[in-house]
């Protein structure tokens, strides 16, 4: 089995960081021999906000003055050219066609991502003076998203291994080692799939994963899954992990849970619905 991906898509906006979220888009559409996509998206909220008589922003050398829809929408506009400038140019290095669009927050479910699409986006903010930071927007972008959804937080020529951890066994998580089998190969070749107590504690679990994987260049080891927090933190670190892949869906109810673990992690998770 080999999951298709038909298109690389990268979710941009004003306060996000992209350099790393386009550089490894780039990398994997070129791998997957697929085209690249960048979507810009503009804050309707903020655009909004520009239109109240008391909005107010303050700028260096101006002070305080007037925040317009005008001001606002010019600020999007250099910001969304500078965006595709970076895609295009990622793209001519890595020899991959590439597009590129504007919407307007909110977004619709299909926005990003099709059934054979691919996101990447970045997982940290622009900094704003020394130490300011706002929060990034990816979370809410996940929500809408039920593709493949990579945060990118390292450069994609760091080394590392890929980590995988399955909760059941079926199709859903088929497709979640195939895709992490597929990008172990492209970088160093070692995976590790970890699986929940009752799944990596039956006899066949590592039987069923080396078929599954059969073929493939790997260097694989099977593993029951850390279940702390700390644990698992110890293992990313110990396992050199350059890739974390984990299982979700429409069904959990542990969001925060989920965003405190990425955002203590230094490595890129992908998350498979």
């Amino acid at each position: 089995m080999t999951q298709e991906i038909k298109r690389v898509i990268v979710p941009l906006d004003a306060a996000s960081e992209t350099g790393t979220a386009i550089d490894t888009a780039a990398h994997l559409a070129a791998r997957w021999r697929v085209p690249l996509h960048g979507v810009f998206i503009e804050d309707e909220e903020l655009i909004s906000l520009a239109g109240l008589p008391f909005a107010r922003q303050v700028t260096l050398g101006a002070g305080l003055e007037p925040l317009t829809k005008d001001h606002v929408e010019d600020h999007f506009r250099a910001f969304a050219e500078r965006a595709r400038r970076e895609l295009a140019a990622a793209a001519d290095r890595h020899d991959v066609k590439w597009s590129f669009e504007i919407v307007r927050s909110p977004l619709a479910r299909d926005t990003l991502g099709g059934e054979h699409d691919f996101v990447v986006a970045g997982a940290a903010s622009r900094p704003i003076g020394d130490h300011f930071r706002i929060a990034s927007r990816w979370q809410s972008w996940m929500a809408i998203v039920a593709r493949p959804f990579l945060l990118a937080k390292r450069e994609w020529e760091t080394g590392g291994s890929v980590l995988t951890l399955l909760r059941r066994r079926d199709p859903k998580s088929a497709r979640a080692l195939d895709i992490a089998a597929q990008i172990a190969g492209f970088r160093s070749g070692n995976l590790t799939v970890a699986g929940a107590p009752d799944l990596a504690g039956s006899d066949d679990f590592t039987a069923w994963v080396s078929e599954f994987l059969e073929g493939r260049s790997l260097r694989l080891q099977t593993e029951p899954v850390a279940t702390e927090p700390a644990a698992l933190r110890q293992r990313i670190t110990e396992l050199d992990c350059r890739l974390l892949v984990l299982e979700a869906s429409e069904q959990d109810a542990q969001p925060d849970e989920l965003r405190q673990l990425v955002e203590q992690l230094a490595c890129d998770v992908l998350i498979i619905r």
